[in-house]
Order: C-alpha cells, then structure tokens, then sequence
C-alpha cells in the first residue's frame, strides 16, 4: 500500500512505502507527530489509573454508606466518579490510537475522547475540595467553634458555594472547548478552564488561612472575639433548639452571629462540651452525638492538612498547564501529568479511604 504525499518542490504528489510501525515519524518533516494530546499515551499507566480510581470509587461508596456519612457520596464518592470516567476517556483514546497517513502520517486519536479526559480530570478534584469543606466545618462544630472568625454554620455552606462556582467555570470552559470549530474557540475554552482552577485555588487559600488560624486559637485557647454568620437566619429554628438542649448544662449560652466575648463569657460555646478525658460533644445534638477524642480531632486535621496540600500542588499544575495552552510543553509531557495531577489524586482518594471522615464523624450500619 502506498501513501500518497505532496512534494515539496513542485507540488505533484508522489508515493511513499506506508509506515504504520508504532512511532514512526513523519514521512514530510520527519518528526514524530500526533493529535490532540502530543504525545502517545501510555497504556500501562492507563490502566493502572483507571484500575486504580476504580477500586477507590467502591472503596468510597462502600465506605460512605457503612459509616452513614452521606455527605462523603456525592463529594469524595462522586469525585472519584468522574476520575474513572476521565481515565476512561484516556482508555479510550489508547484503543482508538492508530495512523493516518495524510499530511505524511500523523498518529491519530478519537477526539471526543480527548474532551472526556480534560473535563473530567480537571473538574474532579473540586469534588474533593467540597469534602475537605464540609468534614471541617464539622470539625469546628463539634471540636472548637469559637476558634474560627467565621461562624461553623456558614463555613462549609460558603466553601461549597464557592466549589460549585468553580465546577460551573471548569465545566463551561470544558463545554466550549470540546464544541470549538478552530483553534480560537478552543484556546477561549481553555482560558475559562483556567480562571475556574485559579479561582478554586484562591479558595482553598482562603480556607488554609481559616484552617491555620483554628488550629492556632484551639491550641492557644483563644477565641475569636467575633464571628461572621451570613447564613444565621436559614439556622434560626436550629439555633433555637440548641439553645434550650444547652440550658441543661451548667455555664453553656448561645452565641449570637456578632456576639463579642469579654472576660465573663465562658469559653466554650454552647455547641462545645468538653469531657473529662478531652473528648468533645456538640451539645445540639444532645448526649446521642459521640463524643470525637483529642486524638481523632488532630487525625482528622492531620487528613485536611495532607488533602489540602495534594489539591493546591495539583491545582498550581493544572494552572500553568492550561495558561501555556493545549499544546504547550507542560500540556505534551506525560510524565509530569501522571505526577503532578494523577498520582496526587490518587493518593487524596486512597488517604481518604483508609482515614475515612466517618472514622471520627459517622455511625456504622450495622
């Protein structure tokens, strides 16, 4: 079979012997070339990924509903979800990965496939950003809610908020991208892709500063002389309840959103029961709520410290990546896109599932 090229010097086309062999170089520039991604993706570390987010996906789900910690679903759960589906875009890419012999030959790869993987990878880990959001502002209600200047009943209601925003920019930038006819309407989805990854960084800033600052007054034992509460108003009717479960304890009251404390104000919260081994209880749960230990808390800050770390390192990759464009040499280099975003999130999933949140915060099934 032959290939038919243009030559160069006087236009007319000529026959060149096909080379099909995997790698081969171009029969015109004599570079290896390819589609969409720039590179060959390696099929051994596709389906060590896509195994690997696989198992971590059932871990989650099973997991979740043993520890009937619901909320872990559709963030960690969910999260890994849409990593098997990215990882199964890149499958797919691998099986559809063959030679096209016009323009000299040119390795070709399914393109709709291609779509799959950026969306889906990219968007991912927002998923588990809102789980590091909620699991912590559970953290503050039942371990120390007066160590923070925002109150614990709008801390995860604003973060999540914020996630979701993130997820809507990815995931519009993602859209525009995958339905671009040329490469303007592409690099334009691309653009959008990335002010919603730099924006999902900024958040999680901003929430490194407030877990840092929690973790400084809980030891010091200093609370925060005020705290913000945008959303008291939606917890008016649960405020109410708790207020009269913490009339039963001795020296517990109610902290308004813009309470200030002084020097008689007690300086646990109503919400806050210490025990005698250094355990904790949220008093508007009652006595049915168990108790997290000392040494749960610091576990479960351990986890958001690490998680925390994993997504900004990964989130400053995925930033440059797409800034330096769809065929940039961070974009074209496997290598460091199998270290900087799959391997840390793989790593985010597997510590999740050994440390589950449910460990400190759920109940079991059975």
């Amino acid at each position: 079979m032959d290939c038919w090229v243009m030559k160069l010097n006087n236009g007319t086309l000529a026959p060149f012997e096909c080379n099909t062999v995997n790698g081969s170089v171009n029969l015109i520039t004599g570079q290896v070339e390819y589609t969409e991604y720039g590179y060959e993706v390696s099929k051994l570390w596709t389906y060590i990924f896509i195994t690997a987010f696989g198992v971590g996906f059932i871990a989650q789900l099973l997991l979740g509903i043993f520890w009937r910690t619901w909320w872990t679903l559709p963030t960690l759960a969910a999260g890994t979800a849409v990593e098997v589906i990215g990882w199964g875009g890149r499958l797919w890419t691998v099986m559809s990965f063959k030679w096209d012999y016009n323009e000299g030959g040119v390795w070709f790869s399914e393109f709709n496939a291609y779509i799959i993987q950026i969306c889906c990878l990219v968007i991912a880990p927002t998923f588990f950003s809102a789980a590091n959001y909620i699991l912590f502002g559970r953290i503050i209600a039942n371990a120390g809610p007066t160590y923070t200047s925002l109150h614990s009943q709008s801390f995860s209601v604003i973060f999540v908020i914020a996630d979701i925003a993130c997820l809507v920019i990815q995931g519009a930038g993602g859209g525009i991208a995958g339905t671009a006819d040329d490469s303007a309407g592409s690099d334009m989805g691309a653009y959008i892709m990335t002010g919603g990854v730099i924006l999902q960084l900024v958040v999680t800033i901003l929430f490194t500063i407030l877990f840092v600052e929690w973790i400084i007054r809980r030891k010091n034992n200093n609370p925060s002389r005020k705290q913000n509460n945008p959303f008291w108003r939606f917890y008016k009717a649960n405020r109410q309840a708790k207020k009269a479960a913490a009339n039963n304890y001795n020296g517990q009251y109610e902290m308004s959103p813009s309470a200030t404390l002084t020097e008689e104000t007690p300086m646990t919260s109503q919400a806050q029961i210490k025990n005698e081994d250094n355990s904790y209880m949220s008093a508007g749960q009652g006595f049915e709520s168990p108790a997290i230990s000392g040494s749960k808390v610091k576990l479960m800050c351990g986890l958001i410290a690490v998680g925390t770390f994993l997504i900004i390192v990964r989130s400053v990759y995925r930033s440059v990546e797409l800034l330096d464009g769809w065929t940039g040499k961070i974009a074209v280099n496997e290598p460091l896109f199998l270290g900087m975003d799959a391997l840390l999130m793989c790593l985010f999933v597997f510590l999740y599932a050994i440390i589950h949140p449910g460990l400190t915060l759920g109940r079991r099934l059975f």
